[in-house]
C-alpha cells in the first residue's frame, strides 16, 4: 500500500514526468478497486480481463457439457445411410478391425480372461 502513496505523492508533485503520473493514476485506480471490492470475491480492475463464465465450474459438469455439445454436432444416423460414401483414397492407411473371439467352453481363457472375472465378481 505505501508504494501506491508513495507513486501517487510522485504524481501530483509540480515536477512530475508523464511516466510518474501514469504510475499516480495507475495506483489510484487500484486503490479504488481495493475499496470497492466486496469481501470474499475478486477486485475487478479496470482494464483488466473478466473472468471466464466457466472458471468455477467442476470439471465434471465441464466433461458434461463438452460431451453434451459434441454429440449435438453430430450428424444423425439417418444422415449417414443416405449420404452417399466416397470412395477411399489408395494410398490412406487402411486397418481391418477384427472382433476379439469368445472362449470355447471348457478351454482356458486368453490372457485378457482374468479382467472379465473381475468386472463380474
Amino acid at each position: 500500500m505505501q508504494d501506491q502513496i508513495e507513486a501517487i505523492r510522485a504524481a501530483i508533485a509540480a515536477d512530475a514526468t508523464a511516466e510518474q503520473k501514469a504510475h499516480g493514476a495507475a495506483a489510484c485506480r487500484a486503490i479504488l478497486a481495493a475499496l470497492g471490492a466486496e469481501p470474499g470475491k475478486p477486485i475487478a480492475m479496470p482494464g483488466a480481463p473478466v473472468p471466464h463464465p466457466l472458471a468455477g465450474i467442476d470439471p465434471g459438469q465441464a466433461l458434461d457439457l463438452l460431451i453434451a455439445k459434441l454429440t449435438a454436432a453430430l450428424p444423425k444416423d439417418d444422415d449417414k445411410s443416405s449420404a452417399p460414401q466416397a470412395a477411399p483414397d489408395p494410398r490412406s492407411l487402411r486397418i481391418a478391425f477384427v472382433a476379439p473371439r469368445a472362449p470355447a467352453r471348457g478351454r482356458a481363457a486368453p490372457s485378457g480372461g482374468s479382467r472379465e472375472r473381475r468386472r463380474r465378481g
